[in-house]
């Protein structure tokens, strides 16, 4: 608990000074002029003036949530409220429930807020022309967030969406730290194939072969895992556009071949595209939809964007730096070491630098996985019937209709990012990736669908009163503020008007997330003999849960104790009849009575106790012993 309040006074004091109010300093314009500026959140203000210039006067407006500040000449101080500031205290926000969901060990909540900041901090960047104090705070936040992220108790690192940017992270510093003692000597040998990418094994190639083999391994042995189902999605298209078939093992390290990968910047989907770079390329990108999460689609824009940049460079190793990097920071490395081999451009950024011997790697391991000591456990192939959908529904919906899970059917169809069809104009259909294996009656059910647009979008109506900005509203809805941003294409979120209506969608993730763990509380009183197994045991429940829910560091409990246990919401079971009698064991060949004891998470003594037993040793085979006090 005193971590949980110490975290929260933490994040308070990391927000406070950059909160709502921004105070720039205005001393060398005499003649500068202001009409209003909005401040929220503060209920009243008095009137103010400056012994030696009384030219600043605040207005008190009581009861309000809002209060204007007129200016007519200035030497002082202006307050402002700016939408990067908004954006700013949501991210702080979001940072410091992520960070309680950490502590407190609900790795879904610590995933699904880290995720929510990572989007809202790639919005920030993207919709601000920060100036250069608004960059140090941005980039303070980020890396702090970062940090943080890596270190998390309850995420598994080798499985989140952002996996593969904290393996590359691990891999760069693994690269850096690197001593003229711990590099090997290698032949360099390439591989020209007319048609293919060139294959370079050389010292940094095999250096990073070997991270791969150890601090990278179960990172890879998941990659291995997917490379069969996606080889025979992604091979057929990129050869349709020509080119190299090699280019599936970029995607490889840029993203796991996990459609749901993204990074801190949030780049997305198995090509990582980032959002500017999609829509040149062709990906829609909505509140409904991202295109950047299909793997079709993303492979066709993936193929195109290195066409033109193999055009622009005539090298595919260029080509793949310019992909990570960008092609004017190419040009800058070639022009300032006079030359365009990509092994000699030393001022690249190190993960560019890194960029092509990861490909490298990936592509020698794929070819012989038991070389280099993985075992490949293909994943099932992804198969399916493209569905034509004429009406809006939840997948959730459609899940009822096909008898496959939500979750089956969100991966299949990655771009819907909220878990919805988008809505549809006349007689406009949605193409619907549906599994082999669905309901033979899905087209029968799904006809009897009745929609309702308030059920499945569920959205409301607010009308923006004065004095009300993006961040307040987007904290009376519990939804965050890019979703407010997108679903009504707000192109200068700074100005929203007076009266005007805006609409505002459900938080959908959240919704899923809830359903899909939703959990009621119940308590359970602590009986003579209870151990915290045997209660675990009972609820169906690990004893690990019962303790990360009540604080307790072992597994000492006290009569009478009432304990937090959560259940699933849905259950009738009645679990406190189960508990009338006292329980047994049967003793087996072998058994001895510490063992025993240790096994049901009880003392000893205790056994010795309630069976009569003076000696340990004195216990014999199909002897009922009794492991629970009688009643």
């Amino acid at each position: 608990m005193k971590k949980i309040l110490l975290i929260i006074i933490i994040s308070i004091t990391i927000i406070l000074p950059q909160n709502i109010l921004k105070v720039l300093s205005n001393k060398d314009k005499d003649d500068s002029k202001i009409d209003s500026i909005i401040i929220p959140e503060i209920d009243s203000i008095k009137v103010v003036k400056n012994s030696k210039d009384s030219s600043i006067v605040f207005i008190e407006e009581n009861n309000l949530n809002q209060n204007i500040i007129t200016e007519e000449k200035s030497d002082t101080l202006l307050i402002k409220n700016t939408l990067f500031e908004q954006q700013i205290a949501e991210a702080h926000f979001l940072f410091a429930k992520g960070m309680v969901a950490d502590h407190t060990g609900d790795t879904l909540k610590t995933i699904f807020n880290f995720k929510l900041l990572f989007e809202s901090l790639a919005q920030v960047d993207e919709m601000n022309e920060m100036d250069e104090f608004e960059k140090i705070t941005y980039n303070k936040l980020l890396d702090t967030a970062v940090n943080y992220f890596e270190k998390a108790n309850t995420v598994d690192k080798t499985e989140s969406g952002l996996s593969v940017a904290l393996l590359r992270d691990k891999l760069d510093n693994f690269i850096y730290d690197q001593k003229l003692d711990d590099l090997e000597f290698v032949d360099e040998t390439v591989e020209i194939i007319e048609g293919h990418i060139p294959i370079t094994y050389n010292g940094k190639v095999h250096s990073i072969i070997k991270f791969f083999q150890n601090q990278g391994k179960v990172s890879i042995q998941n990659w291995l895992n997917r490379t069969n189902r996606f080889k025979k999605i992604i091979l057929p298209i990129l050869e349709e556009e020509n080119v190299p078939p090699e280019l599936f093992y970029l995607a490889m390290i840029e993203s796991g071949l996990n459609p749901n990968a993204y990074s801190y910047a949030h780049a997305s989907g198995v090509w990582q595209f980032i959002s500017s770079t999609g829509k040149m390329y062709g990906l829609d990108r909505s509140y409904h939809i991202d295109e950047r999460l299909d793997f079709e689609k993303s492979t066709r824009a993936a193929a195109a964007y290195l066409k033109d940049l193999y055009a622009e460079f005539d090298d595919w190793y260029l080509a793949f730096a310019a992909y990570n990097s960008g092609s004017g920071r190419v040009r800058k490395a070639i022009r300032r070491h006079g030359t365009r081999d990509y092994w000699k451009l030393y001022s690249l950024p190190k993960e560019t630098r890194n960029y092509v011997p990861n490909i490298m790697a990936a592509i020698f391991i794929s070819k012989n996985p038991e070389k280099y000591g993985f075992t490949p456990n293909p994943l099932p192939d992804l198969e399916w019937n493209i569905k034509e959908l004429d009406k809006s529904v939840s997948v959730k919906q459609i899940s009822e209709c096909s008898n496959i899970s939500v979750k089956e059917l969100r991966f299949y169809n990655p771009e819907l990012k909220h878990g919805i069809v988008p809505p549809l104009k006349e007689n406009e259909v949605y193409k619907f990736r549906l599994p082999v294996n669905a309901s033979e009656n899905f087209d029968s059910l799904f006809a009897l669908i009745e929609v309702d647009n308030n059920e499945v979008f569920n959205i409301k109506s607010h009308r923006v009163k004065y004095g009300e900005n993006l961040s307040l509203i987007a904290k009376k809805y519990q939804v965050p503020m890019k979703d407010i941003i997108s679903y009504n294409k707000i192109s200068n979120p700074d100005r929203i008007k007076p009266k005007t209506y805006l609409q505002i969608p459900s938080n959908y993730e959240l919704y899923l997330q809830q359903e899909a763990n939703k959990r009621k509380k119940i308590y359970h009183t602590v009986k003579r003999g209870d151990t915290v197994s045997e209660i675990a045991e009972l609820y169906k429940t690990s004893a690990k849960n019962i303790k990360k829910w009540n604080g307790l560091r072992t597994d000492v409990i006290r009569l009478g104790q009432k304990l937090e246990i959560w259940i699933k919401a849905s259950s009738t079971t009645n679990y406190t009849a189960k508990k009338k009698s006292s329980r047994t064991y049967k003793v087996r060949y072998g058994d001895t009575l510490s063992e025993i004891a240790e096994k049901y998470g009880i003392g000893l003594s205790k056994i010795k106790k309630w069976n009569n037993i003076s000696s340990s040793d004195d216990i014999r085979e199909g002897q009922i012993l009794k492991i629970s006090p009688p009643y």
